[in-house]
């Protein structure tokens, strides 16, 4: 009788604890975390791979013990995306923004940096590319717009050729159309292992304006999860590196590019750089306006034919002469008047962001823009 009196207590016992740990578990708050939906080699909310954010969520999740969940966000614009998701109190976590101190969000504080991205060189496994001068005479594939774009298209002697896709410009490597290329590194290193078998060989590039490290964005008036998540990517960094190696992230030494400060998918904010007043020219004011000092300087229309084709042709054709009407440049006098000039001027400096064209007044000096011009003069019709 005793014996069967203990074995009840203990499967009482027994039951008592079970529940009060299935409660425990019950009760636990989730890590919610936010991510974009489509965006291998990042994150993906479904299919065999899930990305490097997404596996990394899960081993943090692991580590702190608690369940995760996802709140899914397309993150083409991402301070949009943090202010629908995060800020309103829809998730715990984002993975991840730039560690930069620069990149300050309301609202939000960020863990350690985990983990370094930047554009890189795509060449052939046998060129040797040890710096930008190693650029020139090559033909070198960019996407438009992108910091690579701009940093080369300031300079004097590369041959560029622009794409608006990067699966363009793998398919311009396949076929010889251009030596190397400039990429996004992530995107790069995962197409070139994914769909190239790893045929190419995928450089981190260094400079400014090229690439940073990311970390985890919280809520500020969750500390104590961020100083936790914090810890737990510190004891992740060997997980982290194998993650990268599977998602074909570039890991090899970077190449020192000497770039000026340009906007990256990681910052977003371009910062002017200075330079030295061109020939003919003095710089006037604070706003560093460039005023012509010689009478006799002339813009060089060769030049601002040369920048015109390496940088602009993708989309208003070769010498201006686009097919698509209003992209044709040889039509500016006729739909502007007297006022051709002042237009062209204004949108080369300021771009028109919203249908795709960069600003170009942080890369240009006046004297090329001044060439440009020059040249579009000699094609309006």
């Amino acid at each position: 009788m005793a014996l069967h009196q203990t074995f009840k207590r203990g499967l009482l016992a027994a039951f008592w604890i079970a529940a009060a740990l299935c409660a425990a578990v019950a009760s636990a708050e989730p890590l919610r975390v936010c991510a974009d939906p489509d965006n291998l080699p990042f994150s993906k909310s479904d299919g065999p791979e899930k990305g490097l954010y997404v596996e990394l969520a899960e081993l943090v999740g692991q580590r702190l013990g608690m369940e995760v969940q996802y709140v899914w966000w397309l993150s083409y614009n991402q301070r949009k995306a943090l202010r629908n998701t995060i800020l309103q109190d829809g998730c715990d976590a984002y993975f991840a923004l730039p560690a930069d101190a620069e990149y300050r969000v309301r609202g939000l504080t960020k863990t350690r940096s985990f983990l370094t991205l930047s554009y890189a060189l795509v060449a052939p496994a046998g060129l040797q590319i040890k710096g930008v001068d190693d650029l020139k005479n090559k033909r070198v594939a960019v996407l438009h717009g992108t910091p690579p774009h701009i940093l080369l298209a300031s300079k004097q002697g590369f041959e560029t050729r622009s794409f608006l896709a990067q699966g363009e410009v793998f398919d311009a490597l396949d076929k010889g159309l251009v030596d190397v290329a400039l990429l996004w590194g992530p995107s790069a290193g995962y197409e070139n292992q994914k769909q190239q078998a790893n045929r190419w060989r995928v450089t981190p590039l260094e400079g400014e304006g090229f690439g940073g490290k990311v970390a985890v964005a919280v809520p500020l008036a969750k500390a104590d999860l961020a100083a936790r998540i914090d810890k737990a990517l510190a004891d992740l960094q060997a997980q982290i590196q194998t993650l990268s190696l599977k998602y074909g992230f570039p890991g090899a030494a970077p190449i020192l590019l000497a770039a000026r400060a340009t906007p990256t998918p990681a910052h977003g904010r371009a910062v002017a750089a200075a330079v030295a007043p061109p020939k003919g020219f003095m710089r006037t004011g604070a706003s560093g306006t460039w005023l012509v000092a010689q009478a006799d300087a002339q813009p060089d229309i060769a030049q601002g034919q040369s920048i015109f084709n390496n940088t602009c042709s993708h989309c208003h054709g070769s010498n201006g002469a686009s097919p698509i009407s209003e992209r044709d440049l040889r039509k500016l006098q006729r739909r502007y008047k007297d006022d051709w000039r002042d237009t062209a001027l204004t949108t080369i400096k300021n771009g028109r962001p919203t249908l795709g064209m960069p600003t170009w007044k942080d890369s240009f000096s006046t004297e090329q823009i001044d060439s440009i011009l020059a040249f579009l003069g000699t094609i309006q019709r």
